[in-house]
């Protein structure tokens, strides 16, 4: 896949899954706590043994970025999409970048990465959902998604808002940060 700021984004293996899970962890930490319930974060966070299983047997949704010699820093998760305004495309499910390593072109990168798998599955445009209030759709406005829709997102029986942007332009979005 490629070398960014010294990291190798490669797609993820069985290996990997302690490491994203740790990724996932600091990272609902910090973007999280004042969308959810407390209670929901611990419960959730302690839930993260989920990964071995994730990641058995062929993967081909799952990307990490991986540095020398801290190991997995950030990852991203993707398949069809789940809404039904944005039938046929794909949706990055999974975006996070541990916090030591923001604002050095991972997170780019990796959804760089994932549009051009998105192109290479024939999907003609790509979403991605976040929490309103979530500060990371200002990272994906930058990338040039566009606000399609408003919808909701159950999480620990309380129904939060959501925002749904797309990237209609999978090439741009294929080539955003490229040398």
């Amino acid at each position: 896949m490629g070398t960014v700021i010294g990291a190798n984004i490669r797609l993820a293996c069985l290996e990997d899954a302690a490491g994203i899970a740790r990724v996932e962890t600091e990272t609902w930490r910090d973007a999280y706590p004042t969308l959810l319930p407390d209670g929901f974060l611990v419960e959730t966070l302690g839930k993260r043994a989920r990964w071995p299983g994730r990641l058995r047997g062929k993967v081909h949704s799952v990307l990490v970025a991986e540095t020398k010699p801290v190991g997995i820093v950030a990852y991203a998760t993707w398949g069809r999409a789940v809404h039904a305004s944005i039938a046929g495309a794909g949706q990055l499910y999974e975006l996070y970048v541990d916090a030591d390593f923001r604002e050095q072109g991972l997170g780019r990168n990796l959804c760089r990465e994932v549009a051009k798998k998105a192109v290479s599955s024939g999907w003609p445009a790509l979403c991605v959902e976040v929490l309103d209030g979530n500060p990371s759709r200002f990272f994906y406005e930058a990338l040039s998604a566009r606000l399609i829709a408003r919808s909701h997102h159950e999480f620990a029986g309380r129904r939060l808002p959501s925002l749904i942007y797309s990237w209609d332009d999978l090439t741009q979005l294929a080539n955003a940060g490229a040398s």
